[in-house]
């Protein structure tokens, strides 16, 4: 029940979730004097939460940090740690395993093995699934089948199946580890996720973590070019692309809160 709650209740704090709960209640209360100001706000909120403009400043606000924290120079470990994202399951009509935005965790992964970093490549991912008879597999199994055709050799691969959070992902790290004399870790995750799984890890873990970033979306600050009329007139206009960039980020700063306050970080 924690778990199911931990994926319905977010979505209802996130910009779009919200601005509909405020709409639902300003107009069930518009004969008051309190409901218009419901309505404007979570129209509100939603506007600001899709401009460019803030979606950029929250992402990069992560992401940065990330740069920050992880080393210039990738050092050696035991395992390299590719935590799951951005893979999708070859199920019909596709025709394999297919790599999302955040499939970059995967290929970072599987590039640090090949600069013979680590001697194990560790993928984690579980099944998250609230439908019956999903045929769906762990994703760290499709991990797996997409890091053989990469080249790794599958006995140097090994699975994560169970976690279906980032605190679980540290667990089964911490078990795996003590099983097999594992004392430093390379963690290869998205740039706005690094800062709340490094956290994690190294609160819920006796390991070296070794933070690896990636899947960066944006560019540092200044290769971005000089602002112009144009360019600021379109970073205050709404977009979907931005909403989805601002809950993303919202997210990660939430969960990082979260954690902290049970303990996980």
């Amino acid at each position: 029940m924690g778990f199911l709650l931990s994926k319905l209740l977010p979505p209802l704090l996130m910009p779009l979730g919200l601005a509909l709960v405020l709409q639902v209640l300003g107009l069930l209360g518009h004969r008051r004097r309190w409901g218009p100001w419901l309505s404007w706000g979570g129209l509100g909120r939603l506007w600001l939460a899709s401009m460019p403009l803030v979606s950029r400043q929250l992402i990069r606000g992560l992401e940065e940090r990330a740069a920050r924290i992880s080393p210039a120079v990738i050092p050696r470990a035991d395992v390299v740690l590719v935590l799951g994202g951005g893979l999708s399951p070859a199920l019909p009509p596709r025709r394999g395993v297919e790599v999302g935005e955040a499939g970059d965790r995967l290929l970072t992964g599987v590039e640090l093995m090949r600069q013979g970093k680590a001697p194990w490549l560790l993928l984690s991912g579980g099944k998250v699934s609230f439908n019956a008879d999903d045929p769906a597999p762990p994703e760290a199994r499709s991990a797996a089948a997409l890091a053989g055709r990469l080249g790794v050799p599958p006995m140097r691969i090994v699975l994560s199946e169970a976690a279906r959070n980032t605190a679980e992902e540290a667990r089964a790290l911490q078990e795996m580890a003590a099983l097999r004399s594992w004392r430093r870790v390379l963690l290869v995750t998205s740039a706005t996720h690094l800062p709340r799984s490094l956290a994690t890890f190294r609160r819920l873990t006796d390991l070296t973590i070794i933070p690896v970033a990636c899947d960066f979306q944006l560019p540092a600050r200044g290769s971005m070019g000089r602002p112009t009329l144009a360019g600021t007139l379109m970073d205050l206009q709404p977009s979907s692309s931005a909403l989805a960039g601002t809950s993303q980020a919202l997210r990660e700063l939430m969960g990082l809160a979260a954690y902290r306050l049970r303990g996980w970080s």
